[in-house]
């Protein structure tokens, strides 16, 4: 039941990137801006993300994970409320801001993975990170049939708030602080200790800018994509639940394919670096560079391209990593905030300038910018396993074998 719970709180956070992104154009003509403008709001929502889960991570190991959670579904619910009756739109970025500080991705992974020992942590980590994709497809569909119905972006958001209301009871009644200790295994010397020494750990953070550039770019920038195309709000949020649900279906593939390779006895950094390379990254630049060559083929080839390009199998090797490099919840919770903290600004800084190049020199331009940061992932996925020093140690092995 915790897994579901942060899973469902999880995905709720998420739904506000696209809840958002599917109102751009009504929200223009509100505020009278550009569409690069608006999208300013969906880079906002990430950086207060980076910061806010850096700032969560450390308040979490002085008083526990839940009551930080507490304090994040606050924000989320808070903020939301308060962008319906600010009076200018630079008061809404603020507000947007603050409600990043209520995705909670670093405490609905480590609440949940310090449970399962580490041959099965990683499938955990990608069940959590499902919820992703599947919190931006439901957001998606959920401002579409809203926004058809009432034309009106507001109502779209009170609906979101009384969603992130009710999951936030769920997660209360159901879930738990971490209060024991938790397997690892030790990937470096000398710097096992330290979340801010861990060269992995720096690594993975890299990693993470460039899922988050090239994933939650998409995301973003695939509404007006689409309205660019001709379609309306109900397709646009069909389009984006599919991209969704391809993301939440990828996402445990990373975590159980490097799962069953470390219970063969292979080295654990090299099966998670090496399957988040070539069965995340890769599969996901091929599908974002293909994804406007194949868009005038009609509406079906256009959904086949956003479930290749959506592809999400970084994500749980992100998820699972910090908690197997740190030898308690704290020092997890301190790397899995420095990691969104570095990793997250990609996802800021990819819609407006996505948006941008689009404006400029069109959208296949936009779409291949996405999938350069796909591509650095690969690479950044193939120097991980360097970091390695030796095998895995036999009492790491003997405990993943148990």
């Amino acid at each position: 039941m915790i897994l579901v719970a942060n899973f469902l709180l999880l995905a709720t956070a998420y739904a506000s990137l696209s809840t958002w992104s599917v109102a751009v154009p009504f929200m223009q003509a509100t505020f009278h801006l550009s569409a690069t403008m608006v999208q300013l709001g969906a880079s906002a929502l990430i950086i207060g993300y980076a910061v806010g889960s850096f700032v969560e991570a450390e308040v979490a190991a002085r008083i526990g994970l839940k009551k930080t959670g507490l304090f994040a579904i606050g924000l989320l619910l808070v903020a939301q409320l308060l962008i319906l009756v600010a009076p200018s739109y630079w008061l809404v970025l603020i507000l947007r801001f603050l409600q990043g500080w209520g995705i909670v991705w670093f405490i609905a992974t480590n609440m949940t993975t310090a449970f399962f020992p580490i041959s099965q942590r990683g499938i955990a980590a990608g069940i959590v990170a499902a919820a992703i994709p599947c919190g931006v497809g439901f957001g998606g569909v959920l401002a579409g049939a809203v926004l058809s119905a009432t034309r009106s972006w507001s109502t779209t958001f009170l609906w979101f708030d009384g969603l992130v209301l009710a999951v936030g009871i769920l997660w209360l009644v159901v879930t738990k602080d971490v209060d024991r200790p938790i397997q690892v295994h030790s990937a470096q010397r000398g710097d096992a200790n330290s979340p801010y020494r861990s060269r992995a750990g720096w690594l993975i953070a890299l990693c993470t800018f460039c899922t988050a550039f090239q994933l939650l770019g998409l995301y973003t920038v695939l509404p007006l994509y689409l309205y660019h195309l001709g379609y309306g709000p109900e397709q646009v949020g069909a389009a984006l639940l599919i991209g969704g649900l391809s993301g939440a279906v990828s996402a445990p593939v990373g975590g159980l394919v490097s799962d069953a390779l470390i219970a063969r006895g292979y080295n654990p950094l090299k099966s998670r670096f090496y399957v988040m390379a070539f069965a995340g990254f890769l599969i996901a630049a091929i599908g974002t560079i293909l994804l406007p060559v194949i868009a005038a083929a009609g509406f079906g080839i256009l959904i086949a391209g956003i479930i290749v390009a959506g592809w999400n199998a970084p994500s749980s090797i992100i998820g699972a990593l910090p908690s197997e490099l740190m030898p308690t919840p704290e020092a997890a919770g301190r790397l899995f905030g420095l990691i969104i903290l570095v990793g997250l600004p990609g996802g800021a800084i990819s819609p407006y300038v996505a948006t941008l190049v689009a404006a400029g020199a069109g959208w296949q331009a936009a779409f291949w910018v996405l999938a350069a940061a796909a591509l650095g992932g690969v690479i950044l996925g193939l120097l991980g396993p360097r970091l390695q020093q030796g095998r895995i140690a036999g009492a790491t092995s003997a405990a993943i074998r148990a």
